[in-house]
């Protein structure tokens, strides 16, 4: 048994807990020592997957065993991806998070704090029964981000968050119940649900998947259940933006996947669900091209990459599942470096309007190539994280749907032509206003970290394809 993977949970909630004692000057530092704390406990997992094997490393302990409820905590080759990308996306906006926040910061750090371990304990959860919990705990903790530190139409676009949350919840925990109750022995645990599935009844086992794909599609999300996301981005604070665009929506892609792990049914409806996730990728790089709000924009953009990643899950193989993990840690680090930069300009000149933002390369050159470089990872072009990841989905869905399945490459054609435009016409325009607050180096710290781990994890993808054994 591994003490570090409930070590490095409980780390993010001891600290959240500690920052409502100490003193307000020293919030911003616990938060970075926290998300320090918790990166290297992640590469201290890293190192042990490397060394004994993945399937050394995991924690079990009773809690409740009459109802098959343990505190198991393992990594497999989804998680060990996934739990990388949640630290380094929390370890950047812990570095900015002053700079946006300036009021509000004790509520802010503990909340901030709860959600990272909420996100880390969900990726590590072996249970279904933990997975709900930390679901519920990091939804809930992005609710308060948004109502309390966003923007003008923050009232509204937190509820409606909250709403589609409450759905995609409560069809969880029905879709949960329905594995539970028709699986022999009745058990929570994953693996052993994936063992024993192919014994539910064939119409339990439907209902299981109707009820979680629509509540994973919710969270990804996936076209017709996206509306939510660009209003949440919108009126979201810079790091609830990076958290949820960075780590929360990949819950959904996460949850699809473990979908197709666990029961086997889902695979026959790989072609039909391939098909709608590729028209939510080409739809949303469409919507993308109309937006005149720079965060608005960068949330379809999240919309299609999430698309293409469910694409990889769809198809169902080898390539497809790590091309869409890998994916998801690509689109986790680009993204974030994206809404960074944008809610960075936003504070400087005093407005999120594509058409009123001008010649920021003269003004800000090293903040003008963290998005540009940002944009490159988005679009998947070679030696960013987001090539490789978008490399295997679509060699992944060819070779399980043939032509068609290569037909979503055109959203990322569109999507970056349209960001191409936009980097002409905001970066290297002429200049007809001056900022409104000179730039912060933590802004470019917490933005090299970020684009530090595209670029390694894109010249270097062996590193945690082989750890993982994809």
């Amino acid at each position: 048994m591994s003490i570090i993977l409930p070590l490095v949970i409980l780390v993010p909630f001891l600290f959240a807990g500690l920052s409502l004692f100490i003193n307000r000057r020293n919030l911003g530092t616990l938060s970075i020592i926290s998300s320090s704390l918790t990166f290297l406990l992640v590469m201290a997992i890293i190192y042990q997957a490397f060394i004994s094997g993945i399937g050394s490393v995991s924690s079990n302990s009773d809690y409740i065993p009459s109802l098959g409820i343990g505190l198991h905590f393992q990594v497999t080759d989804l998680t060990l991806i996934l739990i990388l990308m949640t630290s380094i996306v929390f370890l950047s906006a812990s570095i900015v998070g002053t700079y946006f926040i300036e009021k509000g910061e004790r509520i802010y750090g503990f909340i901030f704090l709860m959600a990272e371990g909420a996100s880390i304990g969900l990726f590590l959860s072996a249970n279904l029964f933990l997975f709900y919990v930390f679901f519920e705990i990091a939804e809930i903790m992005m609710f308060f981000i948004i109502f309390v530190y966003g923007g003008y139409d923050r009232r509204y676009a937190s509820i409606k968050f909250i709403v589609y949350s409450l759905v995609a919840s409560l069809l969880l925990l029905v879709g949960i119940m329905v594995i539970y109750a028709n699986v022999t022995p009745h058990t929570f645990n994953i693996n052993q649900i994936a063992a024993e599935a192919g014994s539910m009844p064939i119409g339990a086992e439907r209902l299981a998947i109707i009820l979680l794909l629509i509540a994973f599609m919710i969270k990804t999300p996936v076209f017709p259940f996206h509306s939510w996301l660009p209003d949440a981005h919108t009126e979201a604070p810079t790091t609830g933006s990076m958290i949820l665009a960075g780590v929360l929506l990949k819950f959904g892609g996460y949850g699809l996947l473990l979908i197709f792990l666990m029961l086997p049914t889902a695979a026959h409806y790989g072609l039909y669900l391939a098909s709608l996730f590729g028209f939510s990728a080409i739809y949303a790089a469409f919507v993308a091209m109309r937006q005149g709000n720079i965060k608005r924009m960068i949330a379809y953009t999240s919309i299609t990459d999430m698309g293409i990643v469910s694409l990889g899950v769809a198809a169902g193989n080898v390539l497809g599942t790590s091309g869409a993990v890998y994916a998801m840690l690509s689109h986790g680090l680009a993204v974030s470096l994206l809404f960074l930069v944008a809610g960075t300009l936003d504070e400087l000149y005093g407005t999120l309007e594509i058409s009123r933002i001008k010649g920021v390369m003269k003004l800000y050159p090293s903040l003008s190539y963290l998005f540009i470089i940002g944009v490159f990872a988005v679009v998947g072009l070679p030696l960013t994280s987001g090539f490789i990841g978008d490399l295997l989905i679509f060699f992944g869905s060819f070779s399980r749907f043939g032509v068609g399945g290569l037909l979503p490459i055109t959203s990322l054609v569109l999507m970056g032509g349209f960001l191409f435009w936009m980097i002409e016409k905001m970066f290297w325009g002429p200049k007809h206003s001056d900022a409104y607050r000179a730039l912060e180096k933590k802004v470019i710290y917490g933005g090299l970290i970020l684009l530090a781990a595209t670029f390694i994890l894109g010249i270097l993808p062996s590193i945690m394809l082989a750890i993982s054994n994809f």
